[in-house]
């Protein structure tokens, strides 16, 4: 059984993070991870764009954004 995507996903702006992982903490699916300790990376597959992440970042890189209709 395929599962639903959300209709919103988390962007995280690499440039700006700085790897503190609060975002990981609050996400309910699991989907952020700090890639080689230099900045958070989301997984689409798992973004529910509930942007809790959004919320706690101190830096404000992470964004949420209304997925593409696929088509």
């Amino acid at each position: 059984m395929e599962r639903k995507r959300s209709p919103r996903c988390a962007a995280v702006d690499s440039r700006v993070c700085v790897s503190c992982g609060t975002c990981l903490m609050v996400c309910p699916r699991q989907a952020l991870s700090v890639v080689h300790g230099c900045y958070a990376l989301v997984d689409s597959e798992k973004c529910i764009g509930c942007s809790k992440c959004a919320k706690v970042c101190p830096v404000g890189c992470i964004s949420i954004f209304r997925r593409e209709a696929a088509g």
